[in-house]
């Protein structure tokens, strides 16, 4: 079921690379998978042949990232929404689901802000706080990078020790046991990214408040939370599902991070229902 890396060039010359698994059928629902900061599509293995019994998955590279192209420019979120945009139009999808973990999620909440709900259908997003550093009025962002001076830390660990950051990485991330092989591609994976494009678009990423985008989304979202999540407290990934109008929180009572990769079973069951039947709970509760 799994076919060969395409790529597709943007306006601004970056190559995107992507991977279409799944029936010719054009009936079936479209459904876009984007990856998280430092990762790549085949941080998604485990899931795609599951989803693609049920939907057209396409799973794609972002900028910076896997197989696609690293340019000189282009280290902001906003950015990697054009892409997406583009992807979109490219492909001529529509009526998509898309599903962002981590930096995706925030990926999507800039495709909105820049333009709409076009060609979007549901949304999901996995264990992203709407904003990753501290302010007055947040306390809930990243336990690892929110001020300037974790993201300095951040940032000198990347450049000095690469491969020691990419193995601790998959050590944190992950609470359920996986097997050694598949830690041993998640770190490979990494570590075709350069640290310091890696290290450029966090300075992005981190400092960005998704905040008041959320009451503005006008579709149905599944908000997947990792209650034992190394990267988040719980409570700020949760306040995504709590502003959104129309959106379902779940929470992955033993998974970190990565719930995806920690228990594919179960995400790809409430993805699949999610595209097919939309919401599965009632707006202000939370599933567990």
């Amino acid at each position: 079921m799994r076919q060969e890396t395409k790529s597709l060039t943007l306006s601004d010359g970056c190559k995107l690379a992507y991977e279409r698994v799944g029936s010719e059928d054009r009936a079936l629902p479209n459904l876009v998978l984007l990856h998280g900061w430092s990762a790549s599509r085949h941080y998604f293995d485990l899931n795609v042949s599951g989803l693609a019994k049920h939907c057209t998955v396409w799973a794609v590279d972002q900028r910076f990232h896997g197989s696609s192209g690293r340019p000189t420019w282009g280290y902001h979120i906003a950015r990697l929404a054009a892409d997406l945009r583009e992807f979109l139009e490219i492909l001529d999808l529509w009526e998509v689901t898309v599903v962002g973990t981590s930096m995706g999620a925030a990926v999507i909440w800039a495709y909105i802000e820049l333009f709409g709900h076009s060609h979007l259908s549901k949304l999901v997003f996995v264990d992203q706080a709407p904003l990753q550093n501290v302010a007055e009025d947040w306390k809930l962002g990243s336990k690892g990078c929110y001020d300037s001076a974790s993201l300095a830390r951040l940032q000198s660990r990347l450049t000095l020790d690469f491969p020691g950051f990419a193995a601790d990485t998959v050590r944190d991330c992950m609470t359920r046991p996986v097997g050694e092989s598949v830690k041993t591609a998640l770190i490979e994976e990494t570590l075709r990214c350069n640290p310091r494009d890696l290290a450029r678009l966090m300075a992005d990423h981190t400092q960005l408040d998704w905040r008041p985008i959320l009451p503005r989304i006008a579709v149905p979202c599944l908000n997947l939370v990792g209650r034992q999540s190394e990267v988040f407290p719980w409570q700020g990934c949760a306040v995504v599902g709590e502003h959104i109008p129309e959106c379902q929180t779940i929470y992955f009572e033993g998974a970190n991070h990565w719930l995806y990769i920690e228990e594919p079973e179960k995400f790809n069951s409430l993805v699949t229902a999610f595209v097919q039947h939309g919401l599965i709970g009632v707006k202000g509760k939370s599933s567990v």
